[in-house]
């Protein structure tokens, strides 16, 4: 897979967050797969390798103006063992194998993006499944929380693919917000942390906008 580095431009807006009782934002890699489809890989960031046990994402929105610009590549054929595509967001119950589910969309609680295991379930209002984006206040959790998940210093929670290159077919921004809940490993009492994470190449004229985003990630956080 050949890696390509994010636009320099985007650097302060791609990881967005200030340190949070550990956490300290997201961080972005874009990758060009081998199906010649733009690969992004979505990983919350925290202080310390060891300290931290992963809970839920929540909250997921857009920053005004980049509403529907997402367009992820999701499968309708990625569905759990029953037929029910409901959960096919969830890592754990996508039946890809490993090569599809390299050019698929998916969320995960493990940073593993694999089947394995019985980790990671999506909210009720996580639909509907084969939406080309994340549902606006979608967000996903630990489904076996007596299973320490350690972040470690970073931990991948989501990764969004499109179609072909973006940097070619002018898919432009989609500038989005998350809330990640974690805890002390040990502990009961739940800390949150947010922040703002990019992805594509900016389309003409999408600049301008990147202040008005900015603006947006700190009233979320506020």
């Amino acid at each position: 897979m050949k890696t390509y580095a994010i636009l320099g431009a985007l650097a302060l807006i791609t990881s967005s967050a200030s340190a949070q009782n550990g956490f300290t934002g997201f961080s972005v890699v874009r990758s060009i797969t081998a199906g010649g489809n733009t690969q992004y890989k979505i990983s919350g960031n925290w202080s310390t390798a060891s300290s931290f046990t992963i809970v839920n994402a929540f909250d997921f929105n857009v920053a005004p103006g980049f509403e529907g610009t997402m367009d992820a590549r999701h499968q309708d054929a990625a569905e759990d063992a029953s037929g029910d595509p409901s959960q096919s967001w969830s890592a754990n119950f996508n039946l890809l194998g490993s090569t599809a589910r390299n050019e698929d969309s998916w969320v995960t609680m493990t940073g593993l993006g694999t089947s394995a295991g019985n980790d990671t379930s999506l909210d009720p209002g996580f639909t509907p499944s084969n939406a080309s984006f994340i549902p606006v206040a979608g967000g996903w959790f630990d489904a076996t929380p007596g299973v320490a998940n350690l972040t470690g210093a970073s931990l991948l929670l989501l990764q969004i693919v499109r179609a072909g290159d973006d940097s070619m077919n002018g898919m432009g921004l989609c500038i989005s917000t998350l809330k990640v809940g974690f805890k002390v490993s040990g502990t009961t009492t739940a800390i949150i942390g947010a922040g703002s994470f990019t992805i594509g190449t900016p389309a003409p004229g999408a600049l301008a906008l990147l202040g008005l985003a900015g603006a947006f990630g700190r009233r979320r956080r506020s």
